[in-house]
């Protein structure tokens, strides 16, 4: 990224009028005006104190990128070796990479990764320190980054995994929760909490969340592989993802006779079963799963719950929240919306209806 474009982006970023930018620089707004259209480059005495303004190194502020392919090679390198486990030859790497390349984010975040992962496997103080330093100087990096996998709460999740290794549970905690977003770090909060003698009974509202956004993401990505396998005509591997959902919701259960919340993802479940059962020519389960289907789903019709109840380890939770869906208010039409594609499915849904009746 060119200059002009760094100072522009870094100035909004920061909530800075050029007025402003101009003032505490020392300069016209002329100038400023300029540097942001590439019609002029501030003097180096100017953008060192920029690079000071904006609380980053003087390579970012420039857009510094290696002319060769160096610094990327050097982190492939030091990923490869990690993941070889080839953790000395990796550090012995990586701090000639650090050396060469100090302002490289690339460089920076991954021999951080290294020896925070290597710390911790091998339970080393030393390299988990090395860790810490070097992913909080990834951090003042980060506007180099084009991973969009990466960024400062993933970050910081790593530098709190690396402070609870340490023994320092409460400074690992202050971080993960201060970028729990959307809940990511429930679980690593939880577990933590739940291992420690003196606060175990914090860990109460963060498993809850964490079990239920275990459910609703083995839903989505269940559904995905089905609906996926299905299309590309795999019907035996699609019904297989929705049988295993159905299942493992199944196993939450307290009382597997009795009504759930969970009855409304479940009994749709069976419900693709069946057509999916059909297509792949395996006529014999089609009745098998429609009758689960419809049992399941009339019975919650007949008595909904929405609540999170009659689910396994849940706390408190139960009390106070209710499970969210985008089904269709009854739990039978939303199957019936389903088999109703299938013209075999469809006839053998109806009978099942009248047998019930």
């Amino acid at each position: 990224m060119k200059l002009a474009d760094n100072i522009k982006r870094l100035r909004k970023e920061r909530g800075i009028t050029q007025e402003k930018l101009a003032e505490a620089l020392g300069v016209t707004v002329g100038a400023a005006y300029k540097w942001e259209n590439g019609k002029s480059i501030p003097e180096l005495g100017v953008l060192l104190s920029m690079a000071q303004l904006f609380n980053i190194s003087l390579d970012v502020l420039v857009g510094y990128e290696v002319m060769n392919s160096g610094a990327k090679t050097g982190e492939e390198r030091i990923h490869r070796l990690q993941s070889d486990k080839n953790y000395a030859e990796a550090m012995r790497e990586a701090e000639i990479a650090v050396l060469r390349y100090p302002n490289d984010f690339g460089i920076i975040y991954r021999a951080g990764e290294l020896y925070s992962m290597a710390g911790m496997e091998d339970k080393n103080e030393r390299y988990i320190n090395r860790g810490i330093e070097l992913a909080e100087r990834s951090i003042l990096l980060l506007s180099q980054n084009t991973d969009s996998d990466i960024s400062e709460p993933f970050i910081r999740n790593l530098i709190a995994r690396c402070y609870i290794s340490l023994g320092k549970k409460e400074k690992g905690l202050e971080i993960l929760k201060k970028y729990n977003v959307c809940g990511v770090n429930d679980p690593i909060i939880a577990m933590t909490h739940a291992l420690d003698d003196f606060s175990s009974k914090e860990a109460e509202p963060y498993s809850d969340r964490a079990l239920m956004g275990i459910v609703n993401a083995s839903a989505h990505t269940m559904i995905a592989y089905g609906n996926y396998y299905n299309k590309n005509g795999n019907y035996l591997l699609a019904k297989e993802a929705f049988l295993w959902l159905a299942h493992t919701l199944e196993g939450l259960k307290i009382q597997k006779d009795s009504v759930c919340c969970l009855d409304r993802i479940i009994a749709p479940c069976y419900g693709t079963c069946a057509v999916l059962a059909q297509k792949a020519g395996n006529g014999e389960e089609v009745y098998h799963y429609l009758r689960i289907a419809y049992d399941m789903a009339r019975a919650f019709d007949d008595a909904p719950v929405y609540k999170l109840e009659n689910i396994k380890f849940l706390f408190k939770i139960s009390e106070t929240v209710a499970a969210y869906d985008d089904l269709d208010k009854s739990a039978v039409a939303t199957v019936e919306a389903e088999v109703e594609q299938n013209d075999v499915c469809a006839r053998i849904w109806q009978d099942i209806k009248g047998e019930r009746k």
